[in-house]
């Protein structure tokens, strides 16, 4: 069985960073909602920490926000947190996701029904003969 998969990215045209938010980033940012800190969401992604510091800086840039609050090393070794402002991107985000998934399932059951595929390959197979 086929089906459709969509990457979005958020932009921000007037900013220097090529993506304010996506897939990347808002795992990185479940990842410090759930670990606590930007280093072990990194690590739970198998992704350098110089990455993801990276990743998150841009897109902290072209929202003109920061997206967590950090807390440096010490006895307890520091550790991020989501701003609130992140925390309401990332419900909006996985809402706007879970919305566009329901509907590039809509849409590809209307071009690309498992009738339409069979009727194709029909054709394709009837041309061989």
């Amino acid at each position: 069985t086929l089906t459709a998969g969509v990457r979005v990215t958020i932009t921000n045209p007037a900013s220097e960073s090529t993506s304010a938010f996506g897939p990347g980033v808002a795992k990185l940012c479940c990842g410090v909602r759930d670990h606590g800190s930007l280093n072990a969401s990194a690590k739970a992604m198998r992704m350098a920490y110089s990455k993801a510091w990276k990743m998150l800086k841009e897109s902290e840039k072209a929202w003109g926000f920061m997206l967590t609050e950090r807390e440096t090393g010490g006895r307890d070794g520091g550790g991020s947190t989501l701003t609130p402002q992140a925390v309401r991107l990332l419900e909006a985000y996985d809402a706007f996701m879970a919305e566009t998934r329901q509907e590039l399932d809509r849409l590809f059951e209307q071009h690309f029904s498992q009738e339409w595929v069979e009727e194709l390959k029909q054709s394709a197979e009837q041309a061989d003969e």
